[in-house]
């Protein structure tokens, strides 16, 4: 009797036995690290958002809903949550556009397109603060943006672009756009690449518009390259809090205020460590559901 049968009848050698388990050994210190860094916070965070915690480690006290009841009834949630929506435009949609138009055109063959390429990426590896410090510099009243404008004379006088109520959600989302169109653009150029030549050469002999071809077969085609990027861009617009945090600090008046960075105020200034973890629970919920959003939007597409 072969082996096989052996497995379908569930007769195994101890020995046989031994191989059929040895695969998922090699997975258990993966599965240990999930446990230990990922899944026991995330239990741990859920139950304290229904308690109340003054201090970490401390006495703590169960108040059921209360702290979800707290975040939805704090005015400052939706001031934040509205900055989050606007905030997302420039994390997702403007980097996004940016990235396929630099993508489309490296594709094209360029001269130099390997060092344009290379100076587009730089942003990406450049850490989040080191970027924030750099822009808080350039969008300073004495810096090199304010000179600039004054010199050519769009502006009279230096705009103070991080301490405006109108200027300051927009100033960081300027560095995250200068940040993440290059991480964007080699997504979409790994995936322009992997195009088929031969339904653009039927195009062509068809008289097809470039505009044509590239609504109806570069679009569709290049649909989950553009999904992964969405779909990252959501995941980091949770994530976000050195952007904010770095060149505003939330401020002036809460104009920059996003859900991420009034989430770690109310658990780490103003210690309401129950509420925070509401927060944090909200927050992964968001992404959960918008993602959700965006894979069903695809009609099943493979990411």
């Amino acid at each position: 009797m072969t082996e096989i049968q052996d497995r379908l009848l569930g007769k195994l050698t101890p020995a046989q036995g031994r191989r059929e388990w040895r695969p998922y050994l090699y997975l258990l210190p993966a599965f240990v690290m999930i446990a230990v860094f990922m899944a026991y916070p995330l239990v741990d965070t859920f139950i304290l958002s229904f308690q109340e915690v003054v201090t970490l480690g401390g006495e703590a006290r169960w108040v059921g809903l209360d702290n979800y009841v707290a975040v939805v009834t704090d005015p400052l949630f939706w001031v934040a949550a509205k900055n989050t929506l606007i905030f997302s435009i420039g994390m997702i949609i403007v980097p996004l556009v940016l990235g396929l138009g630099l993508a489309m055109m490296i594709n094209r063959g360029i001269k130099g397109q390997s060092f344009l390429r290379s100076l587009i990426f730089v942003p990406v590896v450049v850490p989040i603060v080191v970027s924030g410090i750099v822009f808080s510099w350039l969008l300073s009243p004495d810096g090199l943006v304010n000179w600039a404008l004054v010199t050519i004379g769009i502006i009279q006088e230096p705009a103070r672009f991080l301490n405006s109520v109108t200027l300051s959600l927009p100033s960081v989302m300027l560095m995250v756009a200068w940040k993440r169109t290059g991480y964007y653009m080699v997504i979409l150029l790994a995936g322009l690449q992997g195009l088929p030549s031969d339904v653009y050469e039927a195009a062509k002999i068809m008289g097809k518009s470039r505009w044509a071809m590239f609504r109806h077969i570069t679009l569709p085609l290049l649909k989950p390259a553009i999904l992964i990027t969405v779909v990252l861009g959501i995941i980091d617009t949770v994530r976000a809090f050195a952007h904010v945090y770095v060149m505003t600090g939330g401020g002036p008046s809460n104009s920059s205020e996003i859900l991420s960075t009034h989430f770690y105020k109310v658990a780490f200034s103003y210690f309401n460590f129950g509420k925070g973890a509401a927060y944090g629970f909200i927050l992964f919920g968001l992404s959960l559901v918008l993602s959700i959003i965006v894979i069903k939007l695809s009609g099943g597409t493979e990411i």
